[in-house]
């Protein structure tokens, strides 16, 4: 139920961490030996492991503020639209200058044992114009090779690798129309009275 708990508990599946590692969030861990940080992507080793002792706690979270030629996006995919569990978390922090990609960070939850960056792909979309989908395609390829998720009750091995190719898209759309209107989907609570949509 906190921000703290959702990283601690080293859940691949969490909500917070993606999008904390792709804000390259770091952690303060303390104990009776003093304090440490390092990088929250650093936090997660395997699937039930944490770069953690046992008398550690963790005390702090440290998150950069975006600058203001960065762009940030995230998405969670699950089967009900209140208060479940993801299928797929995805998030997206991408550094833009002139219309080209110079940096791009993307996390993943619900593809690995732990959140996971696609690094191969973060390569790949380094140097694409947001101006050209065509440049696009080499992370878009990528991706599709960064994870071999399982398949469970909430999705299978297929949909969630299509997912995280499909993520990366509609964050890289959003991005270059600078805006997530046509590509978002707006439910009933989110219309205000007279039919406008909350953007």
């Amino acid at each position: 139920g906190t921000v703290g708990g959702n990283i601690a508990n080293g859940s691949p599946i969490g909500d917070m961490p993606p999008m904390l590692i792709a804000l390259g969030a770091e952690i303060e861990l303390q104990s009776n030996r003093g304090r440490r940080t390092l990088p929250l992507e650093s936090f997660f080793i395997d699937y039930g492991k944490q770069d953690i002792a046992e008398n550690e706690v963790l005390t702090s979270i440290s998150v950069p503020r975006l600058s203001a030629n960065e762009q940030f996006r995230a998405y969670k995919i699950t089967k009900r639209f209140d208060q479940d569990i993801s299928a797929v978390m995805a998030a997206f922090c991408l550094k833009v200058k002139d219309g080209v990609v110079e940096r791009a960070c993307m996390a993943f939850g619900g593809v690995a044992g732990i959140p996971k960056r696609a690094s191969g792909a973060e390569d790949a979309l380094v140097g694409a114009s947001l101006e050209d989908p065509g440049s696009w395609q080499d992370a878009l390829n990528a991706i599709e090779s960064e994870f071999v998720p399982l398949t469970d009750m909430r999705a299978s091995s297929t949909y969630r690798r299509d997912i995280v190719r499909g993520l990366l898209e509609k964050a890289l759309l959003e991005i270059s129309a600078s805006s997530s209107q046509k590509t978002r989907v707006h439910g009933q609570r989110e219309l205000v009275e007279g039919g406008a949509h909350v953007s």
